[in-house]
């Protein structure tokens, strides 16, 4: 393998899906946002991206997917397209956690608080320390109802994601005056997830299509949401 390689990524972890294809020094991407249109357009994507690049699947060097936490279905949509491919192309696979890919899109460096949706009134989020390309997650992921969130620093954070608006009348007020500004960042991208997925390709960071796991982080989607901080 290549230390310039040709590297497909798929993000179906929330209402957007995309995909991104680093090759030759350049990406490219697409991106549809909609609820349940997962499985109608994203290998319509990938042939569309392939065919712009002028390259055959079983040319690329691995297969990059957004691992959650998300949409279950969509996790199992994406995850299975990319096992498919990787497949195929007899290629590994290498896992991005989707907070990660929504922290690296914030235009703003610094401490970072990434926020998606969980429904059932909880919140999948982490906290970050960006600084151009490079991202640092401080602490677990956490699953938690919005009142119960508590950053770690005092001042200044930065908020990404779906789940900060949604809501934000839910928040602590010790966590609003902690917040220096939110971002109109809502997904995380294929495009974001790329970028980390180069690092962890160049650290050979990637695992068989046999061997990937999603990373969920709620266990049981019917289980009612309880007070107290979860994370793993």
């Amino acid at each position: 393998m290549s230390n310039s390689p040709t590297i497909l990524a798929v993000e179906t972890a929330t209402s957007s899906c995309s995909v991104a294809l680093y090759s030759s020094d350049q990406v490219l991407s697409r991106s549809e946002i909609g609820n349940n249109i997962h499985s109608q357009v994203i290998l319509s994507m990938v042939q569309s991206i392939l065919l712009e690049a002028s390259i055959e699947v079983g040319t690329v060097d691995a297969v990059a997917v957004g691992q959650g936490p998300g949409s279950f279905t969509g996790l199992r949509i994406g995850i299975g397209v990319a096992q498919g491919l990787a497949y195929g192309a007899e290629c590994p696979m290498i896992g991005v956690s989707s907070l990660d890919a929504l922290a690296m899109q914030s235009t703003l460096d610094g401490p970072i608080l990434a926020g998606i949706d969980a429904r059932m009134g909880e919140i999948y989020w982490a906290e970050y320390v960006k600084n151009g390309d490079d991202l640092q997650r401080l602490g677990e992921i956490g699953l938690n109802l919005p009142i119960d969130i508590q950053s770690n620093s005092a001042t200044n954070y930065i908020l990404v994601g779906n789940a900060w608006s949604e809501y934000k009348s839910l928040l602590s007020r010790k966590l609003l005056e902690t917040t220096n500004h939110l971002e109109q960042i809502i997904y995380p991208s294929a495009k974001a997830l790329l970028t980390l997925a180069l690092s962890k390709y160049l650290d050979r960071e990637w695992v068989s299509a046999i061997d990937f796991t999603p990373e969920y982080v709620r266990n049981n989607v019917a289980e009612k949401p309880k007070t107290g901080n979860k994370t793993i």
